[in-house]
């Protein structure tokens, strides 16, 4: 207990100029005198005229010439818990609270809960934050009623998040239907052992402007992939089941959900039907086409006669022996409307970029005939091509093509970016005539198969894919027309059931794979690591500050505009603010990058944006346009159709353009004093 005044007022003293360095520190507005005298009345301290040498920080508002003593009543000391910042009226009280932007700071960005702990102790010895939690899992909040179920799914453990858990967390507002796209496949934990995962992935199919949100179904763990498909798959089965038939309640009305599509490579498609591989001779999920052994090597050979289709029935009554593993069926087949034939997509991304464009890349560098392969000179020409091209690949590709000498280590994008912008221009006097032929038909059959604007194109892509197999096995041999050259022919099937390929591609669960990786800290318990970071990550996505960035890649339905500037160029007449940068739906364009600035008008001209300005409700795109626009190609078909040009002679001439002109994205690449425009199609 505090005796003399004495002995009080240098208490007072002390407590006041701690908070004024407190609240100097996290820079708060100032407050006027009269205010913080009103503050201190109330806890019974007056201001008197007094000498006393004692000096307050004025960053808090109080006059370093009129001292501060306690009156001669019955002084209480300042205790620092009573008073807070809502108690000194400065306006500082953020819109998230403190804890809650901790807790999705923390889910957001992956951090351990060892680095929160440090964060929460340190932050503890500062009064303001003494009310934190001392622990990370008390910050997150984990909900405390999630199911821990885990059982055993042979040689390893499995756990079900539940399929109506995510559909109700990313399912959009006013809907009568929701079309589930499921993904499965193999995750290998480390290069160092066998441990694996097995998700069991899906998204909500949904229109632009909403995006397409990946969330865990289940997840399996294991040194072997399960050995038996229809346990793995039993406990999505059984709910899968259930909410097809039944439908599901969002905000008490009765919803239907259907299972759209599942994507999956090959040899996780033969796992789950329990059919051949990809090297059987009856492999072929589509066809009744008998494989043949050529040189060491499992082919399916061209042939005019085109092979009998399989149906739904016949894998149902295992009328092929020769295609089915052993004497079951999948318990997919119990799913309502569960077709094993068109059920299962083709998926590109495996089939076409890390199929046959890695195929023909290696076929032309090393393991083709000599005939077709390139000389190590041309290899050298083509790496520099491929190198000096990537200056003019625009922003939305996070991956560029590295040098050939890298091409057993290229990803899938890249093998995307090549077969579909960089190939038609950088392997024209690399490969033989005959080769860029059969590569072009390739290219353009999947800009058509990709564009939804492109149906009407639908039967010639058909004839070009079947133009490529042939031709394919004509150049290269027979032995090399393997299990995904032939399902180039089955492709164009897909579009009819499911649209453009990237609605069915496994691309985007592969994105998600990472993420799912970064769950993993240790060794120790990886499937309870995941179980225990997912349910931070969908608590934490319930707080304001996750919200509004939950998804990167959430379509801008409306023009916007953003960075301002003054500095032009602006056309005659025209006045308004000028910005930097439009954003339009999932595309960003940015004047200030030059690779970032082409666009294509709906008059089929390629402008050079230097300016955006906004005039009352109106965006006005300003730049400079090419005056000659002509066929990059014109065989097998005019490029000019697809939206691919040879652009000349940039107009020194500015002009300027409504919002409502603009159509799409242009990427503009250079290559021996040709500049090629064409549109960004991938998605």
């Amino acid at each position: 207990m505090i005796k003399s005044g004495r002995s009080k007022r240098r208490k007072t003293r002390l407590e006041i100029n701690l908070l004024g360095k407190i609240y100097s520190n996290h820079k708060l507005k100032k407050c006027d005198s009269n205010t913080s005298k009103e503050i201190l009345l109330e806890k019974n301290i007056t201001i008197a005229p007094e000498n006393n040498n004692f000096m307050v920080d004025n960053d808090i508002g109080f006059s370093s010439e009129a001292p501060l003593v306690c009156s001669s009543a019955v002084v209480t000391p300042i205790e620092f818990s009573s008073i807070s910042c809502t108690d000194l009226t400065v306006n500082c009280s953020p819109e998230i609270p403190i804890s809650d932007f901790l807790s999705g700071w923390a889910v957001k960005y992956n951090i351990s809960h060892n680095a929160v702990n440090g964060l929460l102790k340190g932050l503890k010895t500062h009064k303001c934050f003494n009310y934190l939690p001392v622990d990370s899992r008390t910050l997150i909040q984990i909900p405390h009623n999630t199911s821990k179920e885990i059982r055993t799914v042979e040689p390893g453990i499995y756990h079900h998040f539940g399929l109506a858990n995510g559909i109700l967390k990313h399912a959009p507002p006013n809907i009568d239907n929701i079309r589930v796209v499921l993904g499965i496949d193999g995750l290998p934990l480390s290069k160092s052992g066998n441990n694996q995962f097995w998700p069991i992935l899906a998204f909500n199919l949904v229109e632009p402007p909403l995006a397409k949100v990946v969330y865990l179904v289940g997840l399996y763990y294991g040194k072997e992939k399960p050995y038996n498909s229809n346990n793995y798959l039993l406990d999505f089965v059984k709910e899968a089941k259930d909410l097809t038939l039944n439908g599901i309640l969002i905000n008490n009305i009765k919803v239907h959900v259907s299972i759209h599509v599942l994507c999956c490579d090959a040899p996780a498609k033969s796992f789950v039907l329990k059919v051949k591989g990809h090297s059987g001779f009856s492999s072929c999920t589509r066809c009744k086409i008998e494989g043949e052994h050529i040189k060491f090597r499992v082919c399916f050979p061209y042939t005019q006669i085109k092979p009998i289709m399989r149906s739904h029935q016949d894998y149902i009554n295992l009328a092929d022996e020769d295609y089915h593993v052993g004497n079951e069926i999948s318990n997919l087949a119990e799913l309502p409307n569960f077709n094993s034939v068109s059920s299962f997509s083709l998926d590109y991304m495996h089939l076409v970029c890390l199929g046959v464009m890695k195929k023909l890349l290696m076929l032309w560098v090393s393991k083709g005939p000599v005939n077709v392969r390139i000389r190590s000179s041309k290899i050298n020409e083509l790496s520099s091509s491929l190198l000096n091209i990537n200056v003019g690949i625009t922003s939305d590709f996070v991956r560029k093509c590295r040098s050939m000498q890298e091409l057993s280590r290229w990803k899938a994008t890249e093998f995307r970016l090549f077969l579909l912008y960089i190939g038609p221009i950088v392997l024209k006097n690399i490969i033989n005539e005959e080769c860029y032929t059969n590569f072009m038909t390739l290219n353009i059959s999947i800009i058509i198969l990709l564009n939804s604007n492109y149906s009407f194109l639908l039967n010639y892509a058909r004839q070009l894919l079947d133009f490529f197999v042939m031709s394919f096995q004509n150049i290269y041999g027979t032995q090399f027309v393997s299990h995904n050259v032939h399902g180039l022919l089955h492709l164009c099937d897909d579009y009819e059931l499911y649209g453009p390929l990237h609605n069915c591609s496994a691309f985007i669960f592969e994105n998600y794979m990472k993420e799912l990786k970064s769950f993993v800290k240790k060794h120790e318990k990886p499937l309870q690591q995941v179980m225990n970071r997912y349910n931070e990550k969908c608590y934490a996505n319930t707080l304001n500050i996750n919200n509004s960035s939950m998804n990167n890649q959430k379509f801008i339905q409306k023009p916007e505009l953003k960075h301002m500037h003054a500095n032009g160029p602006l056309v005659k007449n025209v006045a308004g603010s000028q910005y930097y940068t439009l954003l339009f739906k999932n595309i960003k364009i940015k004047i200030k990058q030059e690779k970032d600035s082409f666009i294509l008008t709906k008059n089929k001209e390629v402008v050079k944006c230097l300016n955006f300005c906004q005039r009352d409700d109106d965006i006005l795109l300003i730049g400079h346009r090419f005056r000659i626009l002509k066929p990059f190609y014109e065989e097998p078909m005019d490029s000019t159709i697809l939206e691919i040009f040879e652009v000349q002679n940039l107009s020194t001439l500015i002009k300027c353009w409504p919002m409502s002109d603009f159509k799409k994205k242009m990427m503009v690449l250079n290559h021996d004093n040709r500049n090629i425009a064409m549109p960004i199609i991938h998605s």
